[in-house]
């Protein structure tokens, strides 16, 4: 019976070793290409230059003027943090692609803000006048962008890419008198003006990939939308928002590497809910260093 056992085993073990060349030559040629990773993950460190001007409407619906929220509210232009990235290429001219990054910031300082006050002598019946103030601000961002994109043209050393994305921009910007000011005009001044959002913002991007050599890839791309939407009958968001990125990649070895590039975004809101209105319009450009891994 051992010698049975020993006798099937043997043609089963020159089977495998026959089989592994033929399971090699499965791979689709386009995988090993400089362009043909089927994962790619990474993440970065970003350090933008930020420009934020944004308003949100008082109790009574009154929205005012934009204020910038670095020169008048106080906030840093300049705040880095993290930035991930996964790339998944289901097929030779399929790919998802996953972005996702956060930036909160506040400050606080005696800035210039409008109030609305009660016309003693109507009409009007109100009056906007500009006051210093103790104000508390903040500009916090969630970003996750989905992509699709479809390559019609993947070659060795190009890749020219078509993508339809989501993004998942969750918003929460505004100010306030600060809660240890004691004067009659941070009463006048009212309760916080703060705006929160959340909303599935469809974007059309085009994607470019250079292949310099086995080792060294450009990348670009572009992206834009433009949208009005009525989430409900109370909620209504519309804006636009540019994407544009421009990198170099190293693969240092077969499986890991680093990157450097350029981002700019550029994003211009406008959103009401019920009595709140808000407005915001908001730059962010710098330079993404990052460490990525193939697969």
């Amino acid at each position: 019976m051992l010698k049975l056992r020993r006798s099937c085993l043997v043609p089963l073990a020159v089977f495998a070793l026959l089989s592994q060349p033929a399971v090699a030559k499965e791979q689709p040629e386009w995988r090993s290409w400089p362009l043909g990773a089927r994962i790619t993950a990474a993440i970065g460190y970003y350090d933008p230059k930020l420009e934020t001007k944004a308003a949100v409407s008082d109790a009574n619906g009154n929205l005012g003027a934009l204020i910038s929220f670095e020169d008048t509210l106080g906030l840093s232009d300049n705040k880095g943090t993290a930035i991930g990235f996964l790339n998944w290429r289901i097929s030779k001219r399929n790919a998802l692609g996953l972005n996702y990054f956060k930036l909160n910031r506040s400050a606080s300082q005696d800035s210039t803000v409008v109030i609305v006050v009660a016309n003693p002598a109507p009409p009007p019946d109100f009056l906007q006048t500009e006051v210093t103030l103790p104000i508390s601000a903040k500009f916090n961002i969630k970003s996750l962008d989905l992509t699709y994109t479809f390559s019609p043209i993947f070659t060795e050393r190009h890749n020219l890419g078509i993508g339809l994305g989501l993004a998942l921009q969750e918003l929460e910007f505004g100010y306030q008198a600060s809660e240890n000011c004691d004067s009659i005009l941070c009463e006048q001044f009212g309760p916080p003006r703060i705006a929160n959002s959340t909303a599935p913002l469809p974007t059309l991007k085009l994607v470019y990939q250079y292949a310099i050599n086995d080792k060294w890839i450009v990348d670009t791309s572009i992206g834009y939308f433009a949208i009005d939407l009525e989430l409900d009958s109370n909620e209504n968001i519309g804006g636009s928002l540019w994407n544009v990125g421009a990198g170099i990649r190293w693969k240092a070895w077969e499986h890991a590497g680093f990157s450097l590039g350029y981002k700019y975004f550029d994003v211009d809101l406008d959103y009401e809910k019920r009595s709140l209105a808000a407005s915001a319009i908001y730059q962010y450009k710098g330079f993404v260093v990052g460490a990525e891994a193939f697969f």
